[in-house]
């Protein structure tokens, strides 16, 4: 059984595992995403930050950007493993970043995405798309947002 994929290299091992010829169908918690959908870019992002405790950071991702489509076919995983393969060769550190996923149901108010477990149900790989929250990295790493911790001012 797979697990979440995190990387694009992850992605696109489970992906090249499976029936290529399998309908490859991303969903949110509320709805899959419409037929015809269509992968619009895969970005590499260099980021950098600086948290509300003052503390810098940088990093890279990548983000993988979905078009909701109306109709037509679903791409099929094998087409999705191919397109993501031909980008990883074209910028190879898409490989090993963080992966994330940009959707907008009905292509209004683009959200944040990482991918869940995928699922194999006869002729569709289901693949979810979890929803990303915000948070406060201080608060998480350090327990630092706390009254008079001295974070965020």
């Amino acid at each position: 059984m797979p697990s979440a994929p995190a990387t694009l290299a992850e992605f696109v091992e489970i992906l090249s595992g499976s029936n290529p010829d399998a309908a490859a169908v991303f969903h949110t918690q509320s709805s899959e995403i419409g037929r015809g959908y269509h992968i619009t870019e895969l970005k590499l992002a260099d980021v950098q930050s600086i948290d509300c405790g003052g503390r810098q950071n940088r990093w890279q991702e990548a983000q993988l950007q979905l078009l909701d489509g109306q109709d037509g076919a679903r791409l099929t995983v094998g087409k999705v493993a191919s397109i993501l393969t031909r980008s990883r060769a074209a910028i190879p550190a898409l490989a090993d970043v963080p992966l994330s996923v940009e959707f907008a149901p009905g292509n209004r108010g683009l959200q944040r995405y990482r991918i869940g477990v995928p699922e194999t149900a006869g002729d569709r790989m289901r693949l979810p798309l979890i929803d990303e929250r915000a948070q406060c990295k201080p608060a998480v790493e350090m327990a630092c947002c706390g009254a008079g911790s001295g974070c965020g001012g």
